[in-house]
């Protein structure tokens, strides 16, 4: 039996109650089976994570094909899981020992890493549960954590196999190091912000003491580690130094002066000077020249024993004195004020150091190569297509991967050392020991580094599944993971934001190729860039990054999720309209009053059936009206249109062809039209027939409208159709567009005849008529439509509020008439003694002068160049605004002076 619609739909409840019934039943538990597989790898959120909106973006896209894949027939499995996210996590952890007065030190390794653990197990994967509250249709029961032993074992087992091939190796680089974490840094771990510092020009008197160079340099306090002073080999300012010597400020060391293209002429004096330990394109050039490399500035971010005087001072400190002591050496030529990007820390948010250290590599060009092809032969497809440029241009130019991490925790690497000095990778002591040629009682140690986090993250598409690494699949293969692997992979979908696309993406399409010799994923969507209606980033440090969960406790989940499909279109950020005061958006106004839309004439639809007498059967009699055959053919135009928007990832088109069908068709138009049926009506046996062919609609509707708004679809399927409580709206079957119920010639008249009413109410309104009030109506159609539209004049005088309707190829426009005119048909309200003609002719004419006078004052500021280059972004944009606004209602005003 159907259950009876409330009044009003309540959102949080309804979540709630289908959540828990749809994990009570398992239905989005998925397994091998003789159906066509579906399947999408989650992206790891941190184990700290805390959902923001680009988390609901992200997982609304995955849901949507995944349930409709589901709907589809397809077997469907979301991987879901959890990152454990090295230096995020350890660093949550070392606040709350710091606030008790302890380091990790204090602890040692094995106890530290033991509170981790328990952090983990209290407080860990909390955005799991709040994207449930999302009403994603993940399989969890097989969420994956990325230090779970299956996943850390085939960490372990690629490394060492990669370490035997020699496509691993240890060696000296520049690194983004983290003096706060004192950890390398991952180039996604680091922030840029705009920095106005000092650019400071220095003297470098040459050798000869026959004059000197002026280098410009934004970090004076490293100049303790100069090695030389490059020039551009085509400036003709300095070709005859080069193979001279300078001496470095301060040191008195002589370095020489050396040719490379990397300095700029156009830039500062166009001399740059030469530090590789403590600039990453410096080092390239100490590599290329063969230079010495110094370091002169410690771990902890202080000068060292290099700097002189200046040791032990924190690098910052250093700097003012530095300067300080050149300015009093004359040293110093000149001090500017110097705008450019600074790396900070994302965790720490302290400025990157550059650094030279020991640390551990993955050879990437090999794995790259077969990587690049994938996408170039179109095994992988991405959307929008333009990353296949910034794919094509960082996998041509791949630099090695630093992969090691100076933390706790995260995977140890599996390398183990000698006595004596030799080292190799192996998965236990006892093989290492083995590798190396040593007894049994010989020590070895295990490297105290871990693995960067991205080492376990481009395993995922395999480890998801239970791979446990190369020498497992070839000594003890799990039957289960390669029944999974075999079924499951590639996976059909990833969705992800393109500021990983190297990160992420591509290592994985690189190791599943390496491991698997199969893709991982056949197709990538690029999600938007989410801003506020300022065009800024959300950030909680600019107050416009509202919690999530409040905006879906007020709104619903159902709200939310489709207003960010429908705001979210391919290749362009999405934008919201934030109260940073009161952390509300307004933008989910939109969403919410669809599904309030959508609930009213799914009521209005069980009431009418509820009101027919007990025992009434569809009229064998009854004939499709050309209403019902439009609607039909409306229906199944946006079966069409919606599933081809889903095939081609034009997610928001989907959105907006569902928003545009029930909106507009079916509740403005079709419901109306069903109310007229109904009351003229012969029996309630037609009526019934009228309500089936409306009940038939709505229930494909409610399935094509699921994917986005699973809650309140599930709740009116139940509803208006009483389905028992353990089916779902999810495992039942999608939509098939019926070719032969679109009747394009019938849509058109239809589409017309929706214009022509919508004229005669924009008529009304503009002349300020009551709604209530019915007025006469003439309508000049041509002769070969005169047939068509009187037959839907019962239609017509109904949503129109007319008195008298007149259809006819051949009248006259009638006494006190105002005019207007909808392809090619005149259409003519008749408002004599409703309003006084002269005086609204003279009403419009003053405020069309009004509104000319204020447009003319717009287009000045907007045709200023000043204006334009010094205004706020926000400023010029209202200014738009007015502009269409003001020239849309000033086409109206003369519109209606014209037809008076």
């Amino acid at each position: 039996m159907p259950n009876t619609l409330e009044k009003t739909y309540s959102p949080s409840g309804a979540e709630r109650r289908w959540y828990a019934q749809w994990q009570q039943d398992g239905i989005y538990h998925s397994s091998p089976s003789e159906r066509t597989p579906y399947s999408v790898l989650m992206p790891p959120p941190n184990v700290t994570g805390i959902l923001h909106f680009g988390h609901v973006l992200n997982n609304t896209i995955q849901d949507i094909y995944i349930r409709w894949a589901r709907l589809n027939g397809r077997e469907t499995c979301w991987f879901p899981g959890l990152d454990h996210a090295g230096i995020a996590t350890q660093t949550k952890v070392e606040k709350e020992l710091k606030s008790q007065g302890l380091r990790r030190h204090d602890l040692g390794r094995e106890a530290f890493i033991g509170r981790v653990w328990e952090w983990k197990n209290t407080y860990g994967g909390i955005i799991l549960e709040q994207l449930r509250t999302l009403g994603v249709s993940a399989d969890w029961e097989r969420t994956l954590f990325t230090m779970d032993e299956s996943a850390s074992r085939a960490v372990a087992e690629v490394f060492v196999r990669l370490f035997d091939e020699g496509l691993i190796y240890r060696g000296k680089r520049i690194i983004n190091w983290s003096p706060v974490a004192q950890s390398a840094l991952s180039d996604e771990e680091v922030i840029f912000r705009e920095v106005r510092e000092h650019l400071y020009t220095l003297r470098y008197n040459l050798e000869n003491g026959q004059g000197a160079l002026l280098v410009a340099t934004v970090r004076p306090e490293t100049i303790f580690a100069d090695v030389a002073v490059a020039v551009n080999p085509n400036d003709e300012r300095y070709r005859h130094l080069i193979g001279s010597n300078v001496i470095v400020p301060l040191t008195g060391r002589s370095v020489p002066i050396i040719a490379d293209d990397y300095a700029d002429p156009a830039f500062g004096t166009g001399c740059v000077k030469i530090t590789p330990a403590h600039d990453p394109n410096d080092f390239e050039i100490g590599q290329r020249h063969n230079l010495p490399i110094l370091q002169c500035i410690s771990a902890d971010a202080t000068l060292n024993e290099l700097a002189g005087e200046f040791n032990g001072l924190d690098r910052f400190v250093a700097r003012k004195k530095v300067v300080a002591r050149l300015e009093d050496e004359g040293l110093l030529e000149l001090k500017e004020d110097y705008t450019h990007n600074v790396g900070f820390s994302e965790r720490g948010e302290e400025a990157v150091e550059p650094y030279l250290s020991d640390q551990w590599f993955v050879r990437m060009k090999p794995l790259a190569e077969p990587a690049l092809e994938a996408v170039r032969d179109g095994r992988i497809t991405f959307y929008p297509g333009h990353w296949v440029r910034t794919y094509e241009h960082w996998m041509s130019n791949v630099r090695d991967w630093c992969i090691s991490r100076q933390l706790w925790w995260g995977h140890r690497i599996p390398v183990y050392y000698a006595e004596d000095g030799r080292f190799t990778a192996a998965l236990s002591e006892a093989e290492a020991r083995h590798k190396l040629g040593l007894s049994a009682t010989d020590v070895v140690v295990q490297d105290p580094d871990v693995l960067d986090t991205w080492f376990s993250s481009w395993l995922w598409p395999m480890t998801t599944m239970g791979w446990q690494g190369p020498f497992s699949d070839e000594k003890s293969p799990s039957r289960q993971a390669q029944e999974l692997m075999s079924y499951y992979l590639p996976t059909n979908l990833l969705v992800t934001g393109p500021d990983i696309i190297f990160f992420w993406v591509a290592r994985m399409i690189m190791a599943s190729l390496k491991f698997k010799g199969e893709i991982p994923f056949r197709d990538v969507y690029f999600t938007s860039i989410i801003r506020d209606v300022k065009g800024r980033k959300l950030s909680k440090s600019l107050g416009n990054s509202p919690d999530p969960l409040n905006i879906i406790e007020k709104y619903g989940s159902d709200a939310v999720r489709f207003t960010m499909i429908y705001l979210a279109p391919l290749g362009m950020d999405v934008r919201l309209d934030i109260d940073e005061k009161s952390q509300d958006i307004a933008s989910m106004e939109l969403g919410r009053n669809f599904a309030n839309k959508v609930w009213n004439a799914c009521r209005f639809l069980q009431i009418k059936r509820q009101e027919l007498s007990e025992g009434a059967t569809a009229s064998a009699s009854y004939q499709l009206t050309t209403a019902d055959r439009w609607i039909r053919s409306r229906y199944a135009s946006t079966v069409k249109a919606a599933s081809a928007a889903l095939k081609e990832y034009r997610i928001t088109e989907y959105a907006k062809i569902l928003y545009d069908f029930i909106w507009r068709d079916f509740c403005d138009w079709y419901v109306e039209v069903v109310k007229v049926q109904l009351s003229k009506a012969a029996d309630d046996n037609d009526r019934v027939a009228i309500l089936n062919n409306a009940f038939e609609i709505i229930d494909g509707t409610l399935h094509l409208l699921h994917p986005v708004m699973p809650f309140i679809t599930e709740e009116l399927w139940h509803g208006l159709f009483g389905h028992a409580a353990d089916d779902s709206i999810s495992t039942s079957v999608a939509p098939v567009c019926r070719e032969g119920d679109i009747d394009v010639e019938t849509e058109e008249r239809f589409a017309t005849l929706q214009l022509m009413v919508e004229a005669l109410r924009r008529q009304r309104a503009e002349m300020g008529i009551p709604p209530g009030e019915r007025l006469d109506v003439y309508i000049r159609v041509r002769p070969e439509e005169k047939a068509f539209y009187t037959s839907q004049g019962a239609i017509i005088s109904a949503l129109a509020r007319c008195a008298e309707l007149v259809i006819d190829s051949d009248l006259d426009k009638p006494s006190g008439s105002v005019a207007d005119v909808v392809r090619g048909n005149e259409i003519y309200l008749v408002v004599a003694g409703k309003i006084d003609f002269d005086k609204e002719r003279s009403r419009i004419s003053k405020e069309i002068e009004r509104l000319t006078a204020a447009l003319s004052g717009v287009d000045k500021k907007l045709s200023n160049p000043n204006f334009v280059a010094n205004a706020k972004p926000e400023i010029i944009e209202i200014e738009r605004q007015k502009k269409a606004d003001w020239t849309d209602a000033l086409a109206k005003l003369q519109r209606n002076r014209a037809s008076i």
